[in-house]
């Protein structure tokens, strides 16, 4: 486990998520390893209001006995510090900061995926 400087909040940070592929790099390889989004890239301006709307949400989905098993409504789907139109260009640099290269970088952030589409769909 990493001992990081930031407060321990519940919330991944990018730090972890750098660490997470650094992982799966070395278990898998560089030609396994992608990461994307199943959301938009839309920046979240004020998370204050942000929180209030997601634990109405949460509050909502329990009323109606629908939420997930631990969910709460200080627990967001994304990373507090990788969000927004330019969350991969950071990731980007924070994995180059840590002296993946590029070639590795770009495979990581769309080739491989470009590569299985390939193969499959061919």
């Amino acid at each position: 486990m990493c001992i990081r400087d930031r407060t321990l909040d519940g919330h991944p940070h990018a730090t972890d998520v750098v660490a997470h592929i650094q992982h799966a790099l070395e278990v898998c390889g560089e030609d396994h390893v992608g990461i994307g989004t199943d959301g938009g890239i839309t920046g979240v301006d004020d998370l204050e209001v942000y929180k209030a709307a997601l634990a109405k949400e949460i509050a909502e989905r329990r009323a109606a006995g629908i939420s997930a098993s631990g969910e709460r409504p200080d627990t967001y789907p994304f990373v507090v510090d990788l969000r927004g139109p330019d969350q991969f260009r950071k990731l980007a640099e924070l994995l180059a900061a840590k002296g993946i290269k590029p070639r590795v970088i770009d495979k990581i952030l769309g080739r491989n995926f470009v590569s299985y589409a390939r193969t499959i769909w061919g």
